[in-house]
């Protein structure tokens, strides 16, 4: 927090105002005893301390500074809190606060018999006029916080701010403007916002009050290079009615570079999304098990190898471990080893130094290794890394340090290291495509993620989590699966697991028109192939199937088709509740 020395000139027109009106002498000094204002004989004291300084010596002032209480002395020769060398004959001294700390002290001190008269006989209403000029102190010094906040804040924004007058006018901008723009900050304040960047919308937002947000704008820079910028344009109103166009005070201009915000939305949505195993949809057997053993090693630092067939979701594992670990508050960086191209993959994970190849960026760039510092790095396909980069990995896992592209020196490295791959890594250690040392080192913990024809009862889970997902996607508000449509996505075996099961409701969802998903709006290979299916079922099985089908109606007919009736039907029958449902939607029960 600020000091009352920052704002002395203040605090010294402050004193210079009351001696004036009361013709008694003000001292005004700082948490350390400082004197930062005064009249008369303390106007020479200024940059002295009283009491040495010490504020636990004993002395008046640093014990008002403790106790924050308003002192009245009428008798300083009689009082032992005073010292008569001083040759005060009163005073009246005041604690200045800002919220819950005392940041000074203001005095009025009579030095001749008629300041002395002056405090005895007004001591009340003078102690109520020094509380408030302490107030108007305090509440200068917080001005000028809160002002210095905001300058902070409006330099470290990460987006460009030009603030405008109602004429058009340069009032101020910020660093990342001149860095934007590359032009300095003298060369734009004072200036017309035409002269320097034509943005025409922003005279229309001054004349109308009304906001422009996210609009692309082209700079011309430097040598005639068009940059874009993406714009907000908002007026600077004191009041404005809910449906009224106000002429604006001015407005202020808040832009980023079009490429930045685009790699801070895939950031965002990728990068630092937070997945806990409650975002895992599933409650079969398998499911259960491999969660469980998932959130026990999620407070390790160990290195964990996922496997499983393309599409079971390794990756969301890997971040609901990263979310139940120790390292949650540091980042989470994934990086696809088989979708990168070779020659760019190693500058990638460990970075490179400025000048390292041709086209790189001339300030050099980190790579994930540092940007996942403190975190966990997440090394997807890692069966697709080529083998000098194995030995490179290696080196880093032990040693916990990496070099850059083009470096010498290396760099101290904390991560976690998840890897995953749907390849069998063994025959590629036998086939010498991947070496077993590094194999070792990734997986001290092996987790291997069930396909989904194995996790019993998740299909119809999934169905319906990913049918709410993409009606809201989609603005669609289909209700359900009909029956027959159910009954083939259940017979399905779903090869490409919970990835094409995605893609297939969401595939549906686009083609339904109707409340309900029908048969005829799924792909066409499901539907084939439950046709088939229904051809090739043996004649007791559809005779089983017509049998069951009439004794679930029958027993409904009974007991009603409400909740309570189907737990009544389903005692009747002797089955489960869920056994009892699950037949209703296979059956296609009316």
């Amino acid at each position: 927090m600020l000091e009352l020395s920052v704002i002395r000139d203040t605090v010294m027109n402050v004193a210079e105002a009351i001696t004036a009106a009361l013709e008694i002498e003000t001292e005004i000094i700082n948490e350390h005893l400082e004197i930062i204002g005064g009249t008369g004989r303390y106007r020479y004291k200024i940059g002295t301390y009283e009491e040495g300084g010490d504020i636990n010596s004993g002395a008046i002032y640093g014990k008002l500074l403790k106790s924050g209480k308003t002192y009245i002395c009428l008798d300083p020769e009689n009082d032992p809190e005073y010292d008569p060398q001083e040759g005060e004959l009163a005073e009246i001294c005041c604690p200045i606060q800002l919220e819950d700390r005392i940041i000074g002290l203001i005095g009025l001190v009579a030095f001749n018999e008629e300041q002395r008269k002056k405090i005895m006989d007004n001591s009340e209403t003078l102690t109520l006029f020094l509380e408030r000029m302490s107030e108007l102190i305090a509440s200068k010094l917080s001005e000028t916080e809160q002002r210095n906040q905001l300058q902070g804040i409006v330099e470290s924004m990460h987006e460009g701010l030009i603030a405008l007058d109602k004429n058009g006018r340069i009032m101020s901008c910020n660093f990342e403007c001149e860095k934007l723009l590359g032009v300095k900050r003298n060369h734009m304040v004072g200036k017309l916002l035409s002269d320097v960047w034509d943005i025409r919308d922003a005279e229309k937002v001054i004349s109308t009050g009304v906001p422009i947000k996210d609009k692309e704008v082209l700079y011309q820079g430097k040598k005639d290079r068009e940059q874009r910028y993406l714009c907000t344009i908002i007026p600077l109103q004191l009041r404005k009615g809910d449906h009224e166009e106000t002429p604006a005070l001015g407005a202020m201009i808040l832009f980023q570079s079009s490429s930045d915000v685009k790699e801070r939305i895939y950031k965002m949505t990728v990068h630092d999304k937070q997945t806990t195993f409650a975002d895992i949809i599933g409650e079969s057997q398998a499911m259960i098990q491999v969660k469980r053993r998932t959130l026990q090693i999620a407070s390790s630092d160990s290195t964990v190898m996922i496997t499983g067939e393309s599409g079971t979701g390794k990756e969301l594992f890997a971040r609901a471990i990263h979310s139940e670990s120790p390292r949650r508050d540091s980042p989470f960086i994934a990086i696809n080893c088989g979708a990168i191209p070779e020659m760019l993959l190693e500058s990638e994970l460990f970075g490179y130094e400025k000048g390292a190849f041709t086209g790189a960026d001339s300030r050099g760039k980190p790579g994930k290794f540092e940007i996942a510092h403190k975190g966990t790095l997440f090394l997807d396909e890692i069966g697709d890394l080529p083998l000098h980069l194995q030995v490179k990995l290696l080196h880093a896992i032990q040693n916990r340090q990496i070099e850059r592209v083009g470096g010498i020196s290396p760099i101290d490295i904390d991560v976690r290291i998840i890897s995953a791959t749907n390849k069998n890594l063994e025959q590629m250690i036998t086939a010498r495509e991947f070496r077993e040392d590094l194999f070792f080192r990734l997986n001290v913990i092996p987790l291997n993620i069930p396909p989904l024809r194995e996790r019993d009862g998740d299909v119809e889970l999934l169905l319906n989590f990913s049918l709410r997902k993409f009606n809201e996607l989609l603005g669609k508000r289909i209700t359900s699966f009909d029956p027959s449509a159910l009954q083939a996505l259940l017979q399905y075996v779903w090869p490409g697991n919970v990835r094409e099961l995605e893609n297939v409701v969401e595939y549906a969802v686009n083609m339904e028109t109707g409340n309900q998903i029908r048969l005829e709006n799924l792909p066409d290979k499901i539907v084939k192939r439950h046709m088939e299916s229904r051809t090739n079922r043996s004649g007791l099985k559809e005779k089983m199937d017509d049998y069951q089908r009439m004794l679930i109606e029958e027993c409904l007919d009974k007991t009603g088709r409400s909740t309570e009736g189907k737990i009544m039907a389903a005692r009747l029958l002797g089955v489960s509740e869920s056994t009892l449902y699950r037949r209703i939607r296979e059956l296609g029960v009316r």
